[in-house]
């Protein structure tokens, strides 16, 4: 299987892509399937992959996070039904919940020493233009990376590389309670505004419909052509845990 071109290089080859619809899960069972997923792209049994979903309310700690911009306790995070996980993605502390947009791509990437920015800014660059689908103008800050709207963060990028295979990857605020930001210095940032599409948009902006967008603008972005899988990925998949494609992969 051939593979992807370097981000932000041009290519007449497609590659191809799956896009997989997980609806709502608990950040845990995602975890693992990425993880799955990873190992199976290093051996070249699927395809680059890409997981768009929501999440059960959720605390994750990236690499260089820090326990004090966690500002509630345990016994907090347990009355509130939640938790605080540490993973292995960059960044720092953030939320993830209902009414966000989550994109997990697990990418091969080609190349010695990884440049894991061109990545990066591919992912942000996908989440420009879904703003400006929406009417929204967004923005990048040098220093961080995200998506920014004006002051106020949108959309978040975190992501980790393993043996040639990225997951974890982006996030973007569509229609979402934004409370729990406050509950954390988000990003690690003190006094961090964060907003969302539906406030910037002043109503309601559903995700099945800033998914749509996304799929679509990240097959453009990164040159790929979308894909089910054959017979014997579909064996595979199932093997890995995916749904079936007559549910819930996603089609061009």
């Amino acid at each position: 299987m051939a593979a992807p071109p370097h981000p932000g290089t041009p290519s007449t080859e497609k590659q191809p892509l799956w896009i997989i619809d997980l609806g709502r899960q608990a950040y845990e069972e995602t975890w693992g399937l990425q993880k799955r997923l990873v190992r199976a792209r290093q051996e070249d049994r699927v395809p680059d992959v890409l997981l768009l979903l929501e999440h059960d309310p959720v605390f994750t700690m990236g690499r260089r996070g820090r326990k004090e911009n966690m500002l509630l306790g345990e016994e907090a995070l347990q009355a509130r039904g939640m938790t605080c996980i540490a993973t292995e993605r960059g960044g720092d502390v953030t939320y993830h919940g209902p009414g966000q947009l989550v994109g997990y791509p697990v990418t091969r990437v080609p190349g010695e020493g990884r440049k894991v920015k061109a990545l990066v800014r591919d992912f942000e660059e996908v989440l420009l233009r879904t703003l400006t689908r929406f009417g929204v103008e967004g923005r990048r800050d040098p220093k961080n990376p995200g998506v920014w709207v004006g002051e106020a963060k949108i959309g978040s990028v975190g992501m980790a590389v393993q043996h040639g295979v990225s997951f974890h990857g982006f996030s973007l605020n569509a229609n979402m309670d934004l409370e729990p930001f406050s509950w954390i210095h988000t990003c690690g940032h003190r006094d961090l505004s964060v907003t969302s599409l539906a406030e910037r948009v002043g109503e309601e902006v559903g995700v099945h419909e800033v998914k749509e967008v996304v799929a679509s603008l990240f097959v453009e972005t990164l040159s790929y052509r979308v894909c089910l899988p054959d017979a014997t990925q579909y064996r595979e998949a199932k093997a890995l845990g995916l749904p079936s494609p007559e549910a819930r992969f996603m089609e061009g």
